[in-house]
């Protein structure tokens, strides 16, 4: 074999390899959300809606110390990165009696309505590894058909979070719930599709 086709082959063996690399790394990427297996989509690309109202997140889990408002805060912020319009917390909670049984979807003209219901807060494992693991039903509702049967997404998530290697970054314990909760809501909403901005004149009922 001549030197020029050593060269060849050599460097036919060199791309063979950067390619099974790439395609090795492609292949065990997991793209944002993927890991939600219980959260679906319904209709909610053909209504396509604009403003939303985050209830308070409906607490389950036998546990008082669940910061679901802080939850509830860190939905309505994600919804806003989505491109989706929440209503501002204070007014949904002010104006249409959201805290009470007599709150009824459309109320304030919104198009949706995100329920968050929480049923397992596992912090068992917190203190000794920073280890949490959140069970929740979470659905975006039409307001005008607030059937959870006929939700436009979502359905039943479980969402673990390791915070352990971050406890010396982070100041304070209190601190560290806050990320904890921003990772279990950022987990959730990665598998909810974006609004599509390029129809702004509202949802297509």
């Amino acid at each position: 074999m001549t030197f020029a086709s050593k060269r060849n082959a050599l460097s036919i063996a060199f791309l063979a390899v950067v390619a099974f690399a790439q395609s090795s790394c492609n292949s065990t990427h997991v793209p944002r959300g993927a890991d939600n297996e219980g959260l679906v989509t319904g209709r909610l690309l053909s209504v396509n809606p604009l403003e939303v109202v985050v209830l308070p997140i409906e607490n389950h889990t036998g546990d008082a110390s669940v910061p679901c408002a802080a939850m509830r805060e860190q939905f309505q912020q994600g919804l806003v990165q989505l491109r989706y319009s929440p209503l501002a917390l204070s007014f949904v909670d002010r104006s249409s009696g959201v805290v009470e049984a007599s709150y009824k979807p459309g109320a304030l003209g919104e198009h949706a309505v995100l329920r968050v219901v929480l049923t397992g807060w596992d912090d068992s494992r917190w203190k000794s590894h920073a280890h949490l693991v959140v069970d929740a039903d979470i659905y975006m509702l039409d307001a005008a058909n607030p059937d959870p049967s006929m939700a436009l997404w979502g359905g039943h998530a479980v969402r673990t979070v390791d915070l352990e290697l971050q406890r010396n970054s982070v100041a304070g314990d209190e601190a560290l719930r806050q990320r904890a909760v921003e990772e279990v809501v950022s987990g959730i909403l990665g598998s909810l599709p974006a609004r599509n901005p390029e129809r702004s004149n509202g949802p297509t009922r």
